[in-house]
């Protein structure tokens, strides 16, 4: 027995071994691919077979159809990715940044948080989607309303998860810090900051379904251009396999962020607990 073994009061015999942990998420992965390929084969038998009408819901092979052509033939949908894209880095970006730096502020300083969270939960409570309207009439319908839009989608969840990390702080290693003669700017950096990381990875990764959200529904509104503008014109045209496609770009986009903040926060979490 190893003196880790005792600290945490595991014994060897009670622990799966290594290779049998890693033969385990390998099968776990095989079953999830195999699922995904009954589905997808079941969707396309009915579409295929009449079941369902196509014009209610496009066959796999339609969407692939229309995917080659939208991105290697006419190349028509990359002007609307890199709409969308600028949108949602611009917005997103800034939300992170004052969503950190406000959470940041709001948890580790009593009066900033007084002072600011009335305004932050009325903002929060009120749909973003409800100030749309506004913020056109004050931008116009060019980037910076859908800006806008998209900030304030994301910046309330990483906001509040950073300053939930920071009050979670053990107040007896501020006080340990503070006894070896840490200043507080020390102390923000090397306790409180490193405390609160996992925290905000994971606000970061609440936040990106509902960036998504909030650049679909800034292009629905007012735009000529995006994803979801097409969206919203292959739904008012009846073509499904284009809206269908354009909806499974949004859904991997968010599933690849999503699984990479998830990678560095695992990566983060065991440098973490190492120190």
């Amino acid at each position: 027995m190893t003196v880790q073994d005792t600290e945490i009061g595991i014994a060897p015999a009670d622990r799966p071994p290594v290779g049998l942990g890693r033969a385990r998420w390998n099968s776990d992965r095989w079953i999830g691919a195999v699922a995904v390929v009954i589905f997808v084969g079941v969707w396309q038998f009915v579409t295929s077979a009449g079941i369902v009408e196509r014009i209610f819901l496009a066959s796999p092979l339609a969407i692939v159809e229309v995917a080659y052509e939208q991105f290697f033939v006419t190349g028509d949908i990359y002007p609307n990715i890199l709409v969308s894209l600028k949108e949602a880095v611009l917005g997103f970006g800034l939300a992170i940044v004052f969503g950190v730096l406000l959470g940041l502020a709001m948890g580790r300083f009593d009066r900033v948080r007084r002072v600011l969270e009335p305004f932050v939960m009325a903002l929060y409570s009120t749909p973003s989607v409800a100030l749309l309207p506004l913020f056109v009439l004050w931008l116009g319908i060019g980037l910076w309303s859908k800006v806008l839009i998209v900030f304030l989608g994301g910046v309330f969840a990483i906001l509040v998860n950073t300053m939930a990390g920071v009050r979670s702080v053990n107040p007896r290693l501020i006080e340990t810090a503070r006894a070896f003669t840490a200043s507080e700017a020390e102390i923000f950096l090397y306790v409180i900051l490193p405390a609160s990381t996992p925290y905000i990875v994971a606000g970061i990764r609440l936040a990106i379904g509902r960036i998504l959200i909030s650049v679909f529904v800034a292009e629905l509104y007012a735009s000529n251009q995006g994803i979801g503008f097409v969206i919203t014109q292959a739904g008012a045209t009846y073509n499904t396999a284009l809206m269908l496609m354009a909806i499974l770009l949004l859904t991997l986009t968010g599933m690849a962020l999503s699984q990479s903040l998830s990678m560095v926060e695992d990566r983060y979490l065991a440098r973490f607990r190492e120190h």
